[in-house]
């Protein structure tokens, strides 16, 4: 017997013995499983040829391949990433965020001079590799397209990045654009431009000018347009959604009625939404029951929102900044988490650990009885949601990608950084290490920043 962190055997075929894994983290738990005070079954994970070959109650498993004894260690599967914008990330310290969405939205657009595709390239990659070591395997993310240029230089880059990356980081591209976009030609040119790319169609929704009454005039007849692009190309949708403490610019319910309406048969994700949290309840309670009818998913950006919403100089802020999370999984629609932006005019920090980010959202939303339940939000429940059933989850027949943590409890987990943390992809360990910000800001030509 070896004992993690020593490295892992070669072999293709070796046992992790004395694992523990969350419950709603496992698919086909074996009979006789036992599980602890916590919810974790404890497993031997038998490993063959990059897959999880069989799961056994700890202590059965076959005697022939080598074995690991994992001495009760956490083992969770990798972690998915569905909303990113790894074209704009690690754009620090050329701009100096000052913590607003004007300031993330003008900022981003005086950066748009340097995204040339060499650069795009080192700053992408250097967020894939973060997000790599710290145990991703997929990331689905939005591409600036205000302009078809701009896309398919933003799309070129990503599909260069997704071919180099394929072995270790599963890529989705999401061309994200204003929802009135749809109204013009050019919205079909980013319908055929993402469909060419295997990709999504994304939209802003809460940014149109609004009428006299207060109302977005235009905005069902864009969502209309937009269903009927996405439809034709069979292209699911991920728009960003309400971004903002305004309740007048909700439009939750805009996108339902928009989706029952046009009998769109594809996934809709519905990100940040954060005014929903601000509702009156019988307006929570009534539009999460339309989303349900509608068939819609949510994911939350739990980081970014605090560091954004209610912002003002000099001033606390007396509001959290997130969805109405609890909600959302009460009326039983999926929610997940994601990074969202990373080191850039929208979020001065991060570094694509989702650990992080699921230690994050818990605490902020209250979401820890059970804890298990949690932990869905960056594994079962993003994988789900990008089409992938194959990850975020340990199961018989299923990639051996997976995490394997010091930590004995899930408690214990959530307490520390998990830095010793050891990461296989495919049942391979990664030996690669976390990349340097200030070796990035030197290939960029920018003035060093730190570490």
């Amino acid at each position: 017997m070896t004992t993690v962190p020593i490295s892992l055997p070669e072999t293709r075929r070796y046992v992790l013995a004395n694992a523990r894994v969350p419950a709603g983290l496992a698919d086909g738990l074996p009979a006789g499983t036992q599980t602890d005070l916590e919810g974790s079954a404890k497993l031997d994970l038998l490993i063959e040829a990059g897959q999880v070959a069989a799961m056994f109650p700890a202590g059965s498993a076959p005697d022939e391949p080598p074995s690991v004894d994992l001495e009760g260690r956490q083992v969770w599967p990798c972690f998915v990433d569905m909303h990113t914008h790894l074209d704009k990330g690690h754009s620090i310290p050329r701009i100096h965020p000052d913590g607003t969405i004007h300031g993330g939205f003008s900022l981003t657009v005086q950066d748009w001079q340097h995204w040339s595709p060499d650069e795009m390239t080192l700053r992408m990659d250097f967020a894939l590799l973060c997000a790599h070591v710290h145990g991703v395997s997929a990331i689905r993310t939005h591409l600036d397209s205000v302009t078809l240029p701009q896309a398919a230089r933003g799309f070129a880059v990503f599909a260069e990045r997704r071919a180099a990356w394929a072995e270790r980081v599963d890529l989705q591209g999401v061309a994200i654009t204003g929802i009135d976009t749809f109204l013009s030609p050019l919205g079909r040119d980013l319908a055929d431009l993402a469909a060419s790319h295997g990709g999504l169609l994304g939209g802003v929704t809460d940014t149109l000018e609004r009428g006299e009454n207060g109302t977005y005039e235009t905005l069902d007849q864009a969502l209309d347009r937009m269903f009927e692009l996405a439809g034709e190309r069979e292209l699911d949708v991920d728009l960003h959604v309400d971004q903002t403490a305004d309740l007048a610019a909700f439009t939750i319910p805009n996108i339902a009625r928009a989706r029952i309406r046009s009998g769109f048969k594809g996934k809709v994700v519905c990100g940040h939404c954060v005014n929903l949290s601000l509702q009156p309840p019988e307006v929570v309670e009534s539009t999460l029951t339309l989303a349900r009818d509608a068939g819609l998913s949510f994911v939350s950006m739990p980081t970014p929102m605090m560091y954004l919403m209610d912002r003002q100089k000099g001033r606390t802020p007396r509001w959290r900044g997130v969805t109405a999370a609890k909600e959302i999984m009460a009326a039983g629609l999926p929610l997940a988490i994601g990074g969202d932006n990373c080191r850039d005019a929208w979020f001065a920090y991060g570094d694509h650990d989702m650990l992080d980010t699921l230690k994050q959202a818990i605490r902020v939303f209250q979401t820890d009885e059970p804890l298990t339940g949690a932990l869905e939000m960056a594994t079962r429940a993003p994988a789900d949601l990008i089409g992938r059933p194959d990850l975020g989850r340990i199961g018989a027949g299923l990639p051996a990608s997976i995490v394997i943590f010091s930590a004995r409890s899930v408690n214990a987990l959530l307490c520390r950084d998990q830095s010793d943390r050891v990461v296989l992809k495919r049942g391979r360990q990664v030996t690669g290490t976390l990349p340097l910000h200030h070796e990035l800001e030197q290939a960029l030509g920018l003035a060093e920043h730190g570490a």
